[in-house]
């Protein structure tokens, strides 16, 4: 029954790989496609559509869920219920990622964050159950906010089709019930990928995680609702709230760099790194087009596969330390010197390293902002502060050699993650395709 299980999961994540694989090289050479299901016309129907962003989504999250299940293999082997709620989650993220109008979006965001709320809960302790109803209060609640603006859009403009409003909403800019359902559903957006100030259930969520958990909230999930950002955004005329998005986006980063740097325990600062990252792509995609646009988008993608490493290696390294604070974990490197090297060139990259992913989509975003005085300095001190955290994680690899259990299946899912960062940082005219 094992075998078969496992047989299952691994010819569903190769047939994937390939459709994935397929799907972006047709598009690259033809161009986007689109699927209004049930014969509907596109003004009432749920139509799916894929284009080079969008392509470049479903490998990349195919990319990471191999990493996962990798790591996740002795777990799903003893309970099979964690693996299907696993690939449960990876069909629906897929599915957010194709969908082409705006409620479509709203249920699979709402599918993602119940599917997401099981597995944060799966350890069944107080400290997962408290963190889990935490983030389910915060993103159902957000999404509320959305569903209004739903509401208000579709009054205005009789469809919910995201490019059938694209024509017609640049015509309606100045009409109020427009501005306010953009408001609402920005703001529940806001809530999904932590902005400023709402980011409080990020770390909890992700500190109480399952390790392979908080690798798929911090490398994925959380970029849902800038992805969706993007989408919306595209169809509204938001120039005006460009400088505003902006501020947000650095304050986002310097609060979590802040947190980041006064942690003891590692999960939660990797945590709250991800707050400071995340900052960083709402910088770049503030202005929704141009360089730092560019930089934005390049950044969601170095920074998930660079934090899904780290989340990785450093569950593992505390489930068999039995020990979460950075200052009495020690000997790492000794200890698991593969791990300890991959974990390091994750760091690298979250630091800004030449080289590396991390250092291509940092700096494009930092020129877009040269011309900001205030917003320049500011990013530059969030990025020292990154350098100050990384240095405080990195000091678990000092001392002696500890007798700890090794999986050499987590070293595979690691090296999966690591090729194509490090790919990221040597080849950045990827992004020149999507």
């Amino acid at each position: 029954k094992n075998k078969l299980i496992l047989s299952f999961i691994f010819v569903n994540q190769i047939i994937l790989s390939i459709i994935a694989y397929n799907t972006y090289f047709n598009v690259l050479e033809n161009g986007e496609y689109k699927f209004v299901f049930g014969g509907y016309s596109n003004v009432i129907g749920v139509q799916l559509r894929v284009d080079m962003l969008a392509s470049a989504f479903i490998i990349l999250a195919v990319i990471i869920w191999w990493a996962v299940l990798l790591y996740s293999l002795e777990k799903i082997k003893k309970d099979h219920t964690f693996g299907f709620f696993l690939l449960f989650l990876e069909g629906v993220f897929l599915g957010f990622i194709q969908a082409n109008d705006f409620f479509t979006i709203f249920v699979f965001i709402e599918l993602i964050t119940i599917l997401a709320t099981i597995l944060i809960v799966y350890k069944k302790d107080g400290h997962s159950i408290r963190a889990g109803f935490y983030y389910l209060l915060f993103n159902s609640t957000g999404m509320m906010f959305y569903l209004l603006g739903l509401a208000l859009l579709y009054r205005t403009t009789g469809t919910l089709n995201i490019e059938l409003s694209q024509q017609i909403l640049p015509k309606l800019n100045m009409n109020f019930g427009v501005q306010l359902a953009y408001v609402l559903m920005v703001a529940s957006l806001g809530v999904k990928s932590a902005f400023f100030p709402v980011y409080n259930w990020l770390p909890k969520a992700h500190g109480a995680a399952p390790s392979s958990i908080s690798a798929l909230l911090s490398g994925l999930l959380v970029k849902s609702g800038v992805y969706a950002f993007i989408r919306i955004g595209l169809a509204f005329d938001t120039a005006i709230l460009n400088d505003f998005f902006l501020y947000i986006g650095l304050l986002t980063s310097l609060g979590g760099t802040i947190f980041a740097i006064s942690q003891k325990d590692l999960k939660q600062l990797l945590a709250f790194s991800t707050i400071s990252q995340m900052g960083i792509m709402i910088i770049g995609v503030s202005t929704l087009s141009g360089y730092g646009f560019i930089g934005g988008v390049y950044h969601m993608f170095s920074h998930a596969f660079f934090k899904a490493i780290l989340f990785l290696s450093s569950g593992y390294i505390i489930v068999n330390a039995k020990e979460r604070r950075v200052t009495e974990i020690r000997g790492v490197f000794k200890t698991y010197p593969g791990m300890s090297i991959l974990m390091i060139l994750g760091l690298l990259s979250m630091v800004g390293f030449p080289m590396f992913g991390g250092y291509i989509s940092k700096d494009i975003v930092k020129y877009s902002v040269k011309d900001f005085g205030l917003a320049y300095f500011l990013f530059s001190i969030a990025n020292i502060g990154t350098i100050i955290y990384t240095l405080k994680i990195m000091q678990i690899f000092r001392g002696e050699k500890k007798e700890y259990k090794k999986d050499f299946k987590v070293y595979i899912g690691l090296l999966i993650l690591t090729i194509p960062s490090i790919l990221l940082g040597l080849n950045p005219l990827f992004i020149e395709s999507i």
